[in-house]
This record gives structure tokens, sequence and C-alpha cells, in this order.
């Protein structure tokens, strides 16, 4: 997002029913701090690995999130999810042994706290909650908001962390958007009933084939995919 663009733009909002995303972009808003507690932590430690990832997933991140950054957690979380084969299912995917071979994503996502092409987008988050999509969407709604919704996509649900999404959410969260005052993005991969939520006819549906980097495997051609987005504007 190229904020010169965008003058006016008061609040950046951040939600997540996931609140270990939640508190990574807490930590993320305090990017100095949050780096001067990680910068030392080497990557590619299997036992580390394991610990922080035992630990992060078994304790209830509500009970330990009270609105400030928990750089502890933030750290076994993010730890846990750059060193694992997509980022899907954290809490029970094997760690990686890159062998030397491959920069480590931990490595690189050190690299970006300290990446001043970023400090301004990371200083205009200006609130991170982790609340129901319906209701930080009535909170935030009105004529100069606009929102972009990446829900769980359709059937790929389990492999979300901290999440029970299922249809009937699918639908409530089409609902809620179609009565918005906003304008909306809405990302998502085509399944039959997202037609009948949204025809063709009143919103605009932009698609855009890639590589599944998460299917991808040594000497096998990598599966295309579209993504879908849905706009009201």
């Amino acid at each position: 997002m190229d904020l010169s663009k965008f003058p006016k733009l008061k609040h950046v909002v951040y939600n997540d029913f996931n609140p270990l995303n939640a508190n990574l972009f807490n930590c993320i808003r305090q990017y100095k701090e949050f780096y001067e507690y990680i910068k030392d932590i080497p990557s590619q430690e299997k036992d580390r690995f394991n610990e922080y990832q035992k630990h992060a997933f078994s304790v209830d991140p509500y009970k330990l999130l009270t609105g400030e950054p928990n750089f502890q957690l933030g750290l076994e979380y993010i730890y846990t999810v750059t060193q694992v084969f997509s980022g899907s299912k954290p809490e029970t995917s094997k760690f990686i042994d890159l062998k030397g071979k491959y920069k480590s994503k931990f490595d690189t996502f050190k690299g970006k706290l300290i990446n001043p092409k970023f400090f301004e987008h990371y200083d205009r988050i200006s609130y991170v909650s982790s609340v129901d999509f319906e209701t930080n969407i009535k909170k935030w709604d009105s004529e100069k908001s606009y929102f972009y919704a990446d829900p769980p996509y359709y059937l790929t649900e389990k492999y979300y962390s901290k999440h029970d999404f299922g249809l009937n959410d699918h639908e409530r969260l089409a609902n809620v958007l179609k009565n918005v005052k906003s304008k909306f993005a809405l990302s998502y991969y085509d399944f039959p009933q997202l037609s009948e939520w949204f025809p063709k006819d009143e919103y605009t549906w932009e698609s855009k084939e890639f590589k599944k980097a998460a299917a991808a495997k040594a000497g096998v051609k990598q599966n295309n995919s579209e993504e879908l987005l849905i706009m009201n504007y």
C-alpha cells in the first residue's frame, strides 16, 4: 500500500480472530523494542523450535493478552511459523532443517523489523484486536472506511490455527459485508455459494492465477490456483 496516495488516512486497524497473530502485530507496532528482544535468537535450532512450539500453542493466549504486546509469546509464535513447511497448522508441523542451503524466514523477519522502508507501515497501525469479524466490522463501518477481509477459505479451514469457521460463518460474513456503508474487498477461492451471495452483476469480481507454494515439491511441477477478489465498488 502506497501511503502517500492516502493523505487523509486516519487509522489502520488489524483484526485477527487468532490471538497469536494479533499479539504478533502488537509486537510489530513496537518494532524497535521487539527487534532488540529477538535479535540474538539464532534460527534453525530444532530443540528451541520444539520448546517454543509446545509452549506457544499450549497456553491460553487470551489470558496473556492484555492489550500490551507479549514479546516472548510473539517470539515463540514467529519462530514456529517461519520454520515449518508452509505455515499451515504450525502447532503440529515438523521443524524444517534448511541445512544451511537457504536463509531462514525467521532471519528474514528480523531483517524486516530494521528495514526503514517498512517503518511507516508499522507506525500507521492504530489498533490491533482479536474479535469476531462482525464485531470489528460494525465498530468501524462508515462511509469513509475500507475493509479488506481475508477469511479462512472455504473447505481449507482445517489448515488455520485458532479458528472454528464453517459455512454458516462464510454466509454470515457475506451478509455483514453486503450491508456495510464502507467499501470492501473480500479475498477467496471460488466456491458455488459465492455467486449467490455476491452476484456478478452487482459486485466486481477479479481473479488472478498463481502457483501454490505450499504444494511445492522437488521435481514436481507446482500446482496453479486462482485467487479471487470480490469488491463492492
